[in-house]
């Protein structure tokens, strides 16, 4: 049976760059791609393990900061609406950030510990100072940070660990930072404190269950025993998920282009 300690009750808000600079291959097959991919990683990874926690999605650039996904526990719909956000413009931090936390203050079970994770892929306009004065409030209200700091991460880092340094309280906020290369960004987040948990014990894999009777299931077909490597069966089931939501909204699509036909 999953070890209930690691299955942290919580609502968590994502914040996605949907800037400029998402355009830019370096993160293949771009910052954009990368960054969904890691979204559907994560909503999946908080929602599976506590099946009441929460999820949001908002995306910080384009006309301004936009509230994708209200706080929900249905993953299907952070997947389906993640993949409709436009790229444009520079993304403003700190308003994703504040209205990240408003959309957590208002969350329906008080019960639930916040989280705001925030994807940083464009260099931050923001003075250090700004997001310290952030950052203390975040954790004088209790709010935990994770940070994924990609594409621009030399030029951001200064700024974005002076951001976890005033947030972090008892080590419940993270900073990842993921250079350019050959990996792949939801990969490094898999095996990172963001995903794993404080205590390391994986909340992601709390959700696949002890026995071989729940995780199994979907697996099924497939030469992967979910109990003997969790990582690589968390990682293919997130994607069998994707699949599966994309051909949902595929299907959908059809039997619209067949009604306007009809």
């Amino acid at each position: 049976a999953p070890d209930l300690r690691s299955m942290v009750l919580e609502a968590s808000f994502l914040c996605i760059d949907n800037s400029d600079y998402m355009r830019n291959g370096d993160h293949a097959p771009s910052r954009m791609e990368a960054q969904l991919d890691a979204v559907n990683l994560l909503s999946g990874a908080k929602t599976q393990s506590n099946p009441e926690n929460v999820v949001g999605l908002l995306s910080t650039a384009g006309r301004g900061v936009e509230v994708q996904v209200a706080l929900t526990g249905d993953v299907g719909q952070v997947l389906s609406l993640s993949h409709g956000i436009k790229i444009g413009g520079n993304a403003n931090l700190s308003a994703g950030i504040q209205v990240a936390q408003l959309s957590l203050k208002h969350r329906q079970n008080k019960n639930q510990r916040q989280r705001i994770i925030v994807f940083v892929g464009s260099p931050v306009q923001e003075e250090e100072a700004a997001l310290v004065k952030l950052g203390k409030k975040l954790k004088k209200n209790s709010v935990a940070m994770d940070i994924i700091n990609f594409g621009e991460e030399a030029e951001n880092a200064a700024k974005l660990e002076a951001l976890l340094n005033a947030v972090n309280s008892d080590d419940n906020s993270h900073l990842v930072t993921v250079p350019p290369g050959p990996h792949v960004l939801s990969d490094i987040l898999l095996s990172s404190p963001i995903v794993q948990g404080e205590d390391g014990a994986g909340a992601a894999m709390a959700g696949m269950g002890g026995g071989g009777g729940e995780g199994a299931g979907d697996f099924a077909g497939l030469a992967v025993d979910p109990n003997m490597d969790p990582e690589f069966a968390w990682a293919l089931r997130v994607s069998m998920e994707e699949e599966r939501a994309r051909q949902e909204a595929a299907a959908k699509a059809a039997e619209k282009a067949a009604e306007k036909a009809a």
